[in-house]
């Protein structure tokens, strides 16, 4: 029955791709209230040539009319995306109701052929920002628009290559950071904008990012135990290689954090995405912090082992935390005492997989050793030869057993078992 329901499917498709019609064709648009079809007769009657409405394809707002007191005088203008052949992009009409009806009181082009999104900022559409369809698809084209002075006006118009748009000061109006688009010649910038009352949303903090920067990854943001909104830039940049700049944004403008250490801080990509930006439960205070390759001092027997975590302190500065060993594929991440950087190294067991043991580099003593089991490992088997269980606050598919060896102070021991994490996703 379903195969044969899947083959009429087929061959209706077929049969009006033949005949000129396509799916699209057949999709019926929501009836129009009254209110929205005589503002539709208006459209229609200000153009000559056939007018099509414009509907938004995402959001919270998709009717291509949309009503809002923009003067804040209790009645509701209306504003209206439509198209004119044989035209491509899209106009926004602004109208007003008055006694003999509605009115078109101001007219702009838009900034593409479709509307992606609508997006109410503040002043009860006052201030809205517009997506548009883009012709890079790795790209997002945008137009913020400010209602002052009875007229619609352009604020702004970006491409950008993401976008972040929310309450980041929790002064009740809608904010938003950019990373602009890629542009010949030009570095790629991070733009914070905010609301500025009489002017509406203008372009304010710019700051460019680090110049080996060739692509975006992602743009995450989260607040931390202070309030402050933070900002994560993950960054592709030149030799295949990946870093993460982070800002602050506090006070109406955008902040760099700076670094306390005197070196560069390339921060884990995308690849490892799971350790941006963590809050680690067992640390009392529940700061954020932030993994770095980049080593806290030049003592570390193998710098490359380790991943250096590093606290937001302050304003726009960072501090170092502690070190941990981490694995991404098993799920692991193992807190370091900080005295065995300066002398152990992590090797894998040749004979056994998962089974990795800390060594003193110039004892070749074994200090330490973590099994990581698979699914079908009896772990009794393990237990036998000393291994203990330790214990995983969030759970997960794997299960994970350690033994200190003689040169494991007690200290040292309880250090490892305590600020072992796990990696939660």
């Amino acid at each position: 029955m379903k195969r044969a329901a899947l083959l009429f499917l087929i061959v209706m498709s077929l049969l009006l791709t033949s005949c000129g019609i396509s799916v699209e064709d057949l999709l019926v648009a929501p009836l129009l209230t009254a209110d929205q079809s005589a503002i539709l007769a208006v459209i229609q009657a200000a153009n000559t040539e056939r007018t099509l409405l414009k509907y938004p394809v995402s959001g919270d707002w998709r009717t291509p009319i949309q009503f809002f007191d923009l003067n804040g005088d209790g009645i509701e203008e209306a504003i209206v995306f439509y198209s004119v052949a044989p035209e491509v992009n899209t106009r926004i009409a602004v109208l007003g109701k008055g006694a003999e009806g509605w009115i078109i009181h101001g007219e702009l082009l838009g900034g593409g052929p479709e509307v992606n999104s609508v997006q109410v900022l503040a002043g009860m559409g006052a201030n809205m920002l517009v997506e548009w369809g883009s012709v890079n698809p790795s790209n997002r084209q945008f137009t913020v628009y400010n209602f002052i002075g009875g007229e619609l006006r352009v604020g702004f118009n970006e491409e950008c290559s993401d976008i972040l748009m929310e309450d980041f000061s929790g002064s009740g109006t809608v904010e938003f950071c950019y990373v602009t688009a890629e542009s010949p010649g030009e570095p790629f910038r991070i733009v914070y904008a905010d609301y500025r009352e009489g002017k509406g949303y203008v372009s304010g903090t710019q700051i460019k990012l680090r110049p080996e920067m060739v692509a975006l990854l992602s743009l995450k943001t989260i607040k931390d135990r202070n309030g402050r909104q933070l900002v994560f830039v993950d960054e592709s940049i030149e030799g295949s290689l990946a870093a993460t700049e982070v800002f602050i944004i506090g006070n109406g403008k955008l902040s760099y954090v700076e670094l306390e250490a005197d070196f560069d801080i390339f921060l884990l990509s995308m690849r490892r995405d799971d350790l941006v930006c963590r809050i680690f439960p067992n640390i009392r205070d529940d700061r954020i912090m932030i993994p770095s390759d980049a080593a806290p001092r030049e003592t570390i027997v193998d710098e490359a082992l380790w991943t250096y975590w590093y606290f937001i302190d302050g304003e726009s500065s960072l501090s170092y935390g502690f070190a941990s060993f981490v694995n991404m594929a098993l799920n692991l991440n193992v807190g370091t005492p900080e005295e065995w950087l300066d002398r152990v190294i992590v090797v894998e067991n040749e004979e056994e997989q998962r089974l990795y043991r800390f060594i003193d580099f110039e004892t070749e003593e074994i200090v330490f050793e973590i099994k990581v089991l698979r699914v079908d490992d009896n772990p009794q088997e393990y237990e036998v030869q000393g291994f203990q269980t330790i214990q995983k606050n969030d759970g997960g598919a794997y299960r994970y057993l350690y033994r200190a060896g003689d040169g494991c102070l007690p200290r040292e021991e309880r250090y490892v078992t305590e600020h072992f994490y796990g990696i939660v996703s």
